[in-house]
């Protein structure tokens, strides 16, 4: 995991087991073969817009007990390149850190889809590690993985501190990022057109993403409302190999940060089950549509990064 742009969330852009799941033909082909698939569909949106945000009090007495609903993962993530960048020393949010790091992740699973995670990470290189490097990273609010569902989330990667200075915070809230999403399959016949394989399945999501507070580099201070659209798609191409990309819109292009991507993508292999191990590839840096327009040091393929994560549960 590592330091993103404002306006840019973890179920976007940095690790690929929290993009949106391919959605299975069974899933989407469940109902009753002599419906009418666009009448399926309907239903499937309904269903999955009307169970959004639901608080299933209900399942409380039947369900897990409270401390079999953590989960973890370990992960070690090694840089193509190890670059430290340079930028004012009051700067909270900056490019992707180019140090090999571990973390450790927990997540809390609240009740149904709603949730709290928090990731704590070791630099193998204290003097790469910059002030927007954080030492801890954490999200909260809803996501469920099934088709046409929203999602609500708040997440900071900004420079949180376990033991800041006396002119640094813990954390900087306003300075995270707050993200509504809908996910959505892409069905058939526009998936055969796109998928190589028979298998092949691919799960969409769109976000807004606002972010209160951010660091202008121009302005060498913290401005205000950065706000994106973004659209990210996760292709499963067989077995739990796959590739995946996220665009982002600007609505204010004066806000976009030489570290901002015009768009980010990884690829690899990814096992939800606990007790599994997952490798991806990922590139977060400052990608963009044109070559000529990218900041120093980002946006080639050696400034993304490859990870290594085993997961597991209480």
């Amino acid at each position: 995991m590592m330091t993103l742009e404002a306006g840019a969330t973890e179920h976007q852009t940095q690790m690929a087991k929290h993009a949106p799941h391919s959605t299975p033909a069974a899933v989407i082909n469940s109902s009753n073969s002599n419906t009418p698939e666009k009448t399926i569909e309907a239903e499937l949106v309904w269903k999955g817009i009307s169970s959004s945000f639901m608080l299933p009090f209900e399942q409380w007495k039947d369900d897990l007990p409270w401390y079999k609903r953590w989960s973890a993962s370990v992960n070690l993530g090694y840089p193509l390149v190890e670059t430290p960048a340079t930028l004012p020393a009051n700067a909270t949010t900056g490019p992707s850190n180019q140090n090999l790091t571990a973390s450790l992740s927990l997540k809390y699973s609240i009740i149904g889809n709603w949730f709290v995670s928090a990731t704590a990470y070791h630099y193998f290189d204290s003097e790469l590690q910059q002030p927007w490097n954080p030492d801890f990273t954490y999200v909260f609010g809803y996501s469920d993985w099934r088709p046409y569902t929203f999602s609500l989330l708040y997440s900071n990667y900004g420079g949180n501190r376990f033991n800041p200075s006396s002119e640094v915070k813990h954390t900087e809230f306003s300075q995270g990022t707050w993200s509504l999403g809908w996910k959505f399959p892409i069905t058939k016949p526009f998936v055969d057109w796109l998928s190589f394989t028979d298998e092949g399945a691919i799960g969409c999501q769109v976000d807004y993403n606002y972010t209160p507070e951010y660091f202008d580099l121009e302005s060498v201070e913290y401005k205000t409302q950065h706000q994106t659209f973004s659209l990210g798609c996760k292709y499963s191409i067989v077995g739990n190999w796959y590739a995946n990309a996220t665009v982002f819109y600007y609505l204010d292009s004066s806000q976009k940060q030489p570290w901002n991507p015009d768009f980010t993508y990884g690829f690899g292999y990814f096992d939800w089950h606990p007790g599994t191990v997952t490798v991806q590839y990922n590139n977060y840096s400052g990608n963009r549509w044109n070559s000529a327009d990218r900041g120093p040091e980002t946006g080639r393929f050696k400034d993304g990064s490859i990870s290594v994560s085993y997961s597991f549960k209480f």
